[in-house]
Formats: structure tokens, sequence, C-alpha cells
């Protein structure tokens, strides 16, 4: 009954304009590689090469957030290797790998929102730059950390580019700024997107959180600062809020404790099952609209059915 309540609120929160979203990496969850693929692709790439720098490079908070802190004893070699990678080559392929070029059929996760209530309100934390390019049209689109170099990294040749930053150190050029996975700067609430976004939240009726932990880690947050700023955001203008991953529950109790505001809802799912449930029950012309409880049913259907195939 819980479920069907919190699902009942996001799809009525879906069918409002000017909803804030807040998207984290669940919603290009299929696209995208999590952090565990992202550090094996990562990985199988680097030591295809098959050179390496004499001694170890001197590595930052990106490489202690994909690979961790690897000792100087570590018996498995491909992993003690790991440390003798240049940063240059890190870099390059960090953005190569979360690049993702995509030609015909938008995918759900992102052509659901050209049926959601419109304009929406993004505040995009991924870095792969799809929310703007698929949603840009029709919605405002934050990117709160910036996003991929993607349109050189695709023209680019991959294995000209990972051999000069692999063998000759040579750096990857940024030309779109960007926060590569670490820890946020304390000033990073100063920039413009920030400002912007919190200028739209007032017109807002509710809030959703869509696979964003805000970086979410046993020793606290990596995002911290944006935390707050949601935060603050959400007490000057209290609103329903609905965290939507397939773990939502630690962060929705968090903001409800913050907060001491008991309208924060844990919606478990699966986005990219859901955004087709959603999708394959809604005309594109007439989108959510007023008859989203009408639909709420057949929506959970196909969702629960998408789900015991998986």
């Amino acid at each position: 009954m819980n479920q069907l309540r919190s699902l009942r609120g996001l799809l009525w929160a879906m069918s409002q304009t000017r909803t804030f979203y807040i998207l984290g990496a669940g919603a290009s969850y299929g696209l995208i590689p999590v952090t565990q693929d992202l550090r094996r692709n990562i990985e199988s790439a680097f030591h295809s090469v098959g050179v390496y720098q004499s001694t170890p490079a001197a590595h930052g908070q990106l490489f202690e957030r994909l690979f961790g802190d690897i000792s100087k004893n570590e018996p498995d070699l491909r992993k003690l290797l790991l440390m003798h990678m240049p940063p240059s080559a890190l870099d390059f392929l960090v953005q190569h790998t979360l690049s993702l070029s995509i030609d015909g059929i938008i995918p759900s996760q992102y052509a659901v929102f050209d049926v959601v209530g419109a304009p929406a309100t993004f505040c995009n934390f991924n870095l792969d730059g799809l929310a703007s390019k698929y949603c840009g049209h029709r919605h405002d689109v934050f990117e709160m950390h910036g996003r991929v170099d993607s349109a050189l990294v695709e023209k680019a040749r991959f294995s000209d580019l990972l051999e000069a930053t692999v063998v000759y150190g040579v750096r990857f050029p940024h030309i779109t700024p960007k926060l590569l996975p670490q820890v946020e700067p304390a000033t990073i609430t100063q920039q413009n997107v920030y400002s912007k976004a919190g200028v739209l939240f007032k017109y807002a009726r509710a809030v959703v959180i869509l696979g964003y932990s805000f970086g979410q880690r046993s020793g606290g947050f990596d995002d911290i600062h944006s935390f707050r700023y949601v935060v603050s955001l959400l007490k000057s203008n209290p609103l329903p809020v609905f965290v939507v991953s397939p773990t939502p529950d630690d962060l929705a109790e968090l903001l409800r404790d913050t907060l001491s505001w008991r309208y924060v809802y844990a919606v478990a799912l699966r986005w990219e099952f859901f955004s087709a449930a959603v999708l394959a029950n809604v005309g594109s012309l007439q989108g959510i609209g007023r008859n989203w409880l009408d639909i709420l049913r057949r929506i959970i259907r196909d969702y629960e059915a998408a789900l015991d195939a998986s």
C-alpha cells in the first residue's frame, strides 16, 4: 500500500509543470556505466596499450574514487600497475567511457520527459549531457557538475588518443567545464547554474530526486555542498519530495530528519523499466496530464512484468 501511495504521488509530480527534478546516475542507468563498470572498462583499456611508466604516478581524488587505495604490496600485478597510469590517461578514459553517442530512437529513460508536465526544471548531476541533449528543447536543464567533452571524444580516434595519454602523458583538452568524480569544492554552489535553478525552485510543486545519492560514501557525501543546497531550498519552500531509486530509504530518511518534514517519500523502482511503462501507457500528444490516476495501475502492471522478465 505504501508503495502504491508513493507511485501515485510520483506520477502526480510528473504530471505537474515546473516539477524540480534532480538527476543522478540512476537516470542514465542502462545507458552509461555505473562506477563498477566504469572502473572495469578503464582498467581494460589502460592495460590494452601494454606500455607502463617506470614509476607510479601522482594521483588525486579521481583515481581514489575509482580504484581506492592500492598498496605497494598488492599481489595482483594488473592492479598494482594501475598506479602507473598517468593522470592524463585516467582523465581521458573517464570522459570517453562516460560519453554516449545515440542516434535514432531516444531511450525511454529520457523520452519519458517528453510526456511529463512542461516546462520542468532539471538539476542534472550526470556528466553524460543526455538531459540537455534530449530534454533541453522542452525543459530548463542545468548541468550542475558540467559535462564530458562528448563531441571531441566521439570525433577523435580512440586508439591514437589512448596511446598518446598513456605513453606520452598528453593531456586531453577540457573544452566544457566539469567536475569529474571527486569531492565537491566548497565554492561549487556559487556557480550560476545553482543560482539559476534556485530561482525556478519557487515555482515548483514537487521535487523528484532520481537515482542520485549526493555521492554518499561510508565517510559521508562527496556532494555535501549540493545536499545542503537542496536542503536550504526545501527549508525555504517546503515541498513533497520523491526519492526514486532501487534503494531510496536511507536518503529519504535522512531528508525527513534533516528537514523535520514528513512528506519525503521513498519510491523503490528501476527507472529504465518504469519510464518504459509510462511511455507505453501515455499518448505522446496529451502527455500524462490530468488522467495520470487512470493509467496508474496499467503502468504498475507493465512495470512489474518488465521487472519479472529481467
